[in-house]
């Protein structure tokens, strides 16, 4: 069976492909804190000393030395100091994915915790990635930092998956996340129901009530809520206009971009782009 869980896990992450936002080696401050919220980025951290504390999707951690953690986005988040004169030192580093990593995460129960088998390999894979994201310059650099980064999730994942196996997903779990993958590949694009529901073979009424019954909203509000956060990290991660974000994001309607995202974070998204808060941290 575990071999079975590796092979549908290297399935769903064959075409993965990810984005570096940041990577790097930080003391925290000692008021180190913020949350609940829910970035549009994934994180990973591995802590060198100091105490503190992390939420992620609901689930309490107290990361100790020697310890890494994984928290996909789109999962609900927090994080504070537990003692000002302990803080944490950590490698840390954000990044986007062209895959729904909370779905990885979900559908084979992989930790979002774990202790580093092999610390000095990851001090290594994050000591190339930051060196990628802070230092080297060139043409190459962006394929650099990808593999780097790619070193540093396969480093994770492939000991989550060996230490805390699962059963493979479920028929109607691994329908849901070809559906998830489809989306996330093709936000840019006038998607339909009749096309999604398709992919599985399901009948669109019968697709509706199923996607609804697992994520909790339509297929059409999903995609809607998924663009939204596409835009809200093509903000805080790239020097794209409002108008090619817009486009990016799947929004032909700059003006009806601009009014959804307002309606959704508050602030127009020329507002959100200088916001200190936009900005990533630790």
């Amino acid at each position: 069976m575990e071999a079975r869980d590796h092979s549908a896990i290297s399935r769903f992450l064959s075409e993965m492909k990810v984005q570096l936002i940041i990577s790097l080696l930080s003391k925290c401050k000692p008021d180190w804190m913020q949350g609940p919220f829910e970035p549009v980025y994934s994180k990973i951290y591995y802590i060198t000393e100091g105490e503190g504390r992390m939420s992620v999707g609901g689930e309490e951690l107290r990361p100790r030395p020697g310890q890494l953690v994984f928290a996909p986005a789109g999962l609900t988040q927090s994080y504070s100091v537990t003692d000002p004169s302990r803080t944490y030192r950590m490698y840390w580093c954000h990044f986007t994915s062209s895959l729904s990593l909370m779905n990885l995460f979900s559908s084979f129960k992989l930790p979002f915790c774990l202790d580093a088998e092999q610390p000095e390999q990851v001090v290594e894979a994050f000591e190339k990635l930051v060196h990628s994201y802070t230092t080297e310059q060139g043409p190459a650099k962006s394929i650099r930092m990808q593999a780097a980064l790619l070193n540093l999730i396969s480093c994770y994942v492939e000991q989550a998956a060996r230490t805390h196996p699962a059963h493979a997903p479920s028929l109607s779990g691994s329908k849901l996340n070809t559906v998830l993958q489809y989306i996330e590949a093709r936000l840019e694009r006038d998607l339909t129901v009749a096309e999604l529901a398709g992919l599985i073979h399901h009948h669109p009424n019968y697709f509706i009530r199923f996607f609804k019954n697992h994520m909790g909203l339509t297929p059409m509000a999903y995609i809607y809520d998924r663009r939204l956060e596409k835009a809200r990290q093509l903000l805080t991660s790239s020097d794209l206009s409002i108008g090619e974000i817009a486009l990016a994001a799947g929004f032909n309607d700059i003006f009806h971009f601009s009014k959804a995202f307002k309606r959704k974070l508050g602030v127009p998204p020329s507002e959100f782009r200088s916001w200190p808060g936009a900005l990533p941290q630790p």
